[in-house]
């Protein structure tokens, strides 16, 4: 089993990605509202706002999606969704995904690789 970790900056495209995880079989992920570093310091020191997206509507927020998964297949998918909803995460400002082992897990369902159950 693996967390995917999603930290998503374009949120508009939250509910969509979200969607695409339930079309894929994918479910069980949890959104938290989340702030990167860089517009945190914005706020309080002056000289680090010419480098933070100041945009009004977007200015301190991003949504981290966490799930987990029970097999790499399943992992793909997730990065899958992401990607084709995104296009390329490399562009600034857009999402990052990374993943860790998860070697203990109770409470969630604990079925195979693409059970739908």
């Amino acid at each position: 089993m693996e967390l995917v970790v999603i930290v998503l900056n374009k949120t508009e495209y939250l509910t969509e990605i979200l969607d695409g995880f339930m079309e894929e079989g994918l479910k069980g992920a949890t959104v938290i509202d989340s702030a990167g570093m860089g517009h945190i310091i914005a706020d309080h020191i002056p000289f680090f706002a010419q480098f933070a997206d100041l945009e009004e509507d977007n200015r301190n927020h991003s949504k981290t999606i966490f799930t987990v998964v029970h097999c790499q297949q399943d992992r793909d998918k997730a990065v899958k969704v992401v990607e084709k909803t995104l296009g390329d995460i490399q562009k600034a400002d857009t999402a990052f995904i990374f993943c860790v082992p998860v070697s203990f897990v109770k409470g969630i369902t604990s079925g195979g690789c693409g059970d739908k159950s």
